[in-house]
């Protein structure tokens, strides 16, 4: 016998009416699906229940002549542990001792789909405080993506694999994993991330590339790390078959046995004590029977119990284990962090020392603003020619590293040196020429868009000319970036520098 589908739906907010409402539930829904004028030969449905019983369990049986297996469904609703659980288990008996394969896990019928979906709107039924429902989870913002981030690594409480895709520029009907969140109510939980930022924060709060645009990746409950569906077009029932397999490995839910039955003290009288003994001997017998029917069941309900303190106390061990790793690994880094912002502390000091003492045995030689780095490289770079718009522009620039801009216009100057003794042929070889040798990030040219709408910012005169200063240099990133902007003459071999700013203007400006 293997287990082909489970779902459990447990809730810690019920009282006696919601679980009489939810048994009521059930008994409808076997009645519409199962009518007894109507039931096939092959299928067999028992129920248990009884005002005395805090236990509904009914079981379908449905046997299939040709292989002789049998497929149950069983559905029990019953107190556990304080909380109500509804829960469904499709089992598989094969009918014949072949070595066949093992039958897979399988979407259960959308009728008994359905009922877990009603269910599920009668109680709470929460999962590391989300709520468990039929619907797709939408991540459209950056606290979003970081959400998504928190639940998906932080929840420990978190028992359901989260499936994510990215559906930017999709509606959810036309995703592949919308249905899913019909399909799998209660084994796992769907979200759609529908942005750019949204992505970018999802993957930057996991601390790696979790989520891409083309795959769909499943995030486990920790300790598992994630799987990342690796195919551009998976079929949906390959994501599902992957998510009901894992969970039919779930403990199924202990059952206490059937309460007890009354049993009346029969007084006999002494006229017919004799004529009723083979009657109160059958009586005896079937009581007899009834009670070791009892005690198997309870016994059955101890080793269940044994069975899940076991695994219980495993998956505490396990957990301990794992919270004095953690521990260890935040000391050393914590101790490694320490050590570094001291070194980096004590980098900072010396580099000022330094600076100083050279500002006293070379006054200048450290340029203190982006208009002394001009000024200085005017002077030192002699393969380079620089218009008046370039100091203009300097001296209203704040914020870039003057060192490393004086640093790049000296390597600019060694590139046209180069150009002049021929180590690359023509200006076209300007561009690889400084990526390689001194690691210049260099655009050849703006955008024509751009170049036409503000031509007034780009146009500068050189030698009675207007030429346009369409290449440049970038430095920095994001709020530091800065462009040196640039004329390349080709008949000088050289280069002209025009504008130093933090960002020309373009086709959004």
């Amino acid at each position: 016998m293997n287990t082909i589908y489970a779902v459990s739906l447990p809730t810690k907010k019920w009282s006696e009416e919601i679980r009489q409402a939810c048994n009521d539930k059930v008994k409808d829904w076997l009645n519409r699906q199962f009518p007894a004028d109507r039931m096939p030969a092959n299928m067999r449905i028992r129920v248990r229940q009884s005002p005395n019983d805090e236990v509904f369990r009914a079981e379908i049986s449905e046997t299939f002549k040709a292989t002789g297996s049998v497929r149950t469904t069983t559905i029990t609703i019953a107190p556990h542990r304080g909380q109500l659980v509804f829960d469904v288990r499709m089992r598989h008996i094969a009918g014949k001792d072949s070595v066949v394969p093992r039958r897979p896990a399988e979407v259960p019928p959308k009728a008994l789909l359905q009922l877990c979906s009603d269910i599920s709107q009668m109680v709470e039924v929460y999962d590391a405080e989300r709520r468990i429902a039929p619907v797709v989870r939408i991540i459209s913002t950056a606290d979003d993506g970081q959400a998504l981030g928190a639940d998906s690594l932080d929840a420990l409480s978190r028992r359901l694999p989260i499936i994510i895709e990215y559906t930017a520029e999709k509606n959810v009907e036309a995703s592949l994993t919308a249905q899913l969140a019909h399909d799998l109510l209660g084994i796992a939980h769907i979200a759609h991330v529908t942005t750019p930022d949204a992505l970018k924060a999802f993957n930057a709060y996991c601390g790696a590339q979790t989520l891409s645009e083309q795959y769909i990746t499943i995030m486990w409950p920790q300790p598992v790390k994630p799987t990342v569906v690796a195919t551009s077009q998976p079929k949906r029932e390959q994501i599902a078959a992957m998510i009901i397999d894992a969970a039919t490995m779930q403990p199924g839910l202990p059952i206490q046995a059937p309460p007890r039955a009354t049993l009346g003290r029969q007084v006999q009288s002494p006229v017919t004590a004799g004529t009723n003994i083979g009657a109160d001997i059958a009586s005896l017998k079937k009581t007899i029977d009834l009670l070791h029917k009892q005690i198997d069941e309870r016994q059955f309900h101890i080793d269940q119990l044994d069975e899940l303190l076991a695994e219980s106390d495993e998956q505490n061990d396990a957990l301990v284990d794992d919270l004095d790793e953690r521990e260890t690994q935040v000391d050393e880094l914590t101790a490694d962090n320490t050590r570094l912002r001291e070194n980096i502390d004590a980098i900072i000091l010396q580099k000022l020392d330094l600076e100083a003492e050279l500002d006293r045995k070379a006054p200048g030689a450290i340029p203190r603003t982006v208009l002394d780095a001009v000024h200085k490289a005017s002077k030192e770079c002699s393969n380079l020619v620089f218009l008046k718009s370039a100091f203009e522009t300097a001296d209203v620039l704040q914020g870039p590293d003057p060192v490393r801009l004086l640093n790049d216009l000296k390597k600019l100057d060694l590139v046209v040196q180069a150009w002049r003794s021929n180590k690359f042929s023509s200006s076209a070889g300007l561009g690889s020429y400084m990526r390689d040798e001194y690691n210049l990030d260099y655009v050849p040219n703006i955008a024509r868009d751009t170049a036409q709408k503000h031509a007034a910012y780009y146009t500068v005169t050189y030698e009675g000319k207007s030429v346009l200063l369409g290449a440049h240099l970038r430095r920095g990133k994001n709020r530091s970036l800065i462009r040196i902007y640039m004329y390349v003459d080709n008949a000088n071999k050289t280069i002209v520098i025009g504008k130093i700013d933090d960002h020309g203007p373009d086709r959004t400006s």
